[in-house]
């Protein structure tokens, strides 16, 4: 099993775009950034068919498949990360407790 990454904060456009300024002409940076662009497409496209997909076989009244719910929740947890605002705080893992509620002012 591969191991975990740590958590990190998305690379939203604005900063691709940046990065792709700065170090224009830096084959390897203009190569990652490249095939992060080319990877988001990719869970884009596959979005589009898993939606698809899940549509007919609900249509169908096939019940629920658990490998769809599984990559649901991955495209789900991919949306999220990407729509994510730089410098926003990146969501607690599973194994950790979410940050207390702030106390209510009567």
């Amino acid at each position: 099993m591969a191991r975990q990454l740590p958590r990190f904060e998305p690379v939203g456009v604005d900063e691709r775009r940046a990065l792709w300024v700065k170090y224009r002409g830096n084959q390897d940076v203009q190569r990652l950034l490249l095939e992060l662009a080319q990877v988001r497409r990719a869970i884009e496209e596959i979005e589009a068919y898993f939606s698809a997909v899940q549509k007919v076989w609900a249509e169908e009244n096939l019940g629920q498949l658990v490998a769809m719910e599984k990559i649901r929740l991955l495209l789900v947890e991919h949306g999220l990360r990407q729509s994510a605002l730089a410098g926003s705080k990146v969501a607690p893992r599973r194994d950790e407790p979410d940050e207390p509620e702030p106390a209510l002012l009567d």
